[in-house]
């Protein structure tokens, strides 16, 4: 059964996040993993979440911008999974996933949080206490990637108590027949998997 989106998505009490929309995750050229920059050009995932966000900042809801920042020494960072294991053993380790795409550089009124531990939005940030000191109850979640930090976050997010959306058309994980699998059998349960379009015409409908 449908569910319609308008009822969660006041403008006044959502925002918008966009994980590590980060050059070297999303960037073909220079991604460091380059099936996952495939997987966000070919969901045209860049372009639509810069317009939804458009669309958030033009109703007032605030944009945020979680990114993975790492010293470059590496000191202090847990090197306790396979995934940290091969994006730091491929190139020469900058320090995190770069900056921030060209085309989402975040405005003046959005918040931008650095993580320099672990692999979900609101762990070691501050985003939960923005949220709750903002009075935010609905999160709609952009970005990379599906396959971790997306569901990591998805997860969190519905256990802090925060209602959950994910717009299928702003993520990204690879291969995207997996992220199929994932919003149809698991995110499905835990938040609630729309389009942009559908959130922006319900922003739009508002004047």
């Amino acid at each position: 059964m449908a569910i319609e989106v308008g009822p969660f998505i006041n403008p006044a009490t959502t925002a918008v996040v966009a994980l590590e929309v980060q050059e070297n995750l999303v960037l073909p050229d220079r991604s460091v993993l380059p099936g996952l920059a495939k997987a966000a050009v070919d969901n045209n995932m860049v372009a639509n979440i810069a317009s939804l966000a458009d669309s958030a900042r033009a109703v007032g809801s605030r944009v945020y911008f979680v990114c993975d920042q790492r010293r470059k020494d590496r000191f202090g960072h847990a090197n306790n999974t396979f995934v940290h294991r091969k994006m730091t053993g491929e190139r020469e380790w900058s320090g995190g996933h770069g900056e921030i795409v060209a085309e989402l550089t975040p405005k003046p009124e959005d918040i931008y949080l650095e993580r320099q531990q672990g692999m979900t939005g609101f762990f070691t940030t501050s985003l939960d206490m923005y949220f709750r000191n903002t009075g935010v109850t609905t999160v709609i979640l952009t970005g990379v990637s599906a396959n971790l930090s997306l569901v990591g976050t998805a997860i969190e997010g519905m256990n802090l108590g925060y209602r959950m959306i994910v717009p299928r058309d702003c993520i990204a994980g690879d291969p995207m027949t997996y992220v199929d699998d994932l919003l149809k059998y698991t995110i499905r349960n835990i938040a609630l998997v729309t389009t942009s379009d559908v959130i922006k015409d319900y922003w739009a409908s508002l004047g």
